[in-house]
């Protein structure tokens, strides 16, 4: 099993949050729909836990932003509950098949200004051939 963790404070991320080429540099169009009305405290911390959850997704498959991984190769939505939904594409996945792992699975809290996040995967089980 492979990990990987990130803490991130809310406002440090306001920045990217307010101005619009970062946020689509950054984000998918669909992590931005979940994401609700710019401009609300839940807005930016919607965003930051995206944010979060790509840092902690990095970690896990050894790599950063620039290092053969995109910021939009790895989306994260939500499910019918409000979990997070991680899908790789791209470089991340490539990554993710190049080391073996199968599906990411993540986990996020917020409490007052600070959002952690951690990431893991198991090995893709082997096939007989």
């Amino acid at each position: 099993m492979k990990l990987g963790v990130d803490l991130l404070s809310v406002a440090g991320l306001t920045l990217i949050t307010k101005h619009h080429r970062y946020r689509t540099l950054v984000f998918t169009e669909a992590e931005l729909a979940d994401a609700g009305e710019i401009g609300s405290r839940r807005h930016a911390e919607r965003l930051a836990g995206r944010f979060c959850v790509k840092e902690a997704t990095c970690k896990l498959l050894g790599r950063g932003f620039g290092q053969g991984l995109r910021w939009r190769d790895i989306e994260v939505t939500s499910d019918a509950w409000g979990a997070p939904i991680v899908a790789l594409s791209g470089g991340a996945r490539a990554i993710a098949d190049e080391s073996g792992l199968g599906d990411v699975v993540v986990t996020l809290t917020h409490q007052v200004d600070l959002v952690v996040a951690v990431a893991a995967a198991t090995p893709k089980p082997r096939t007989s051939s």
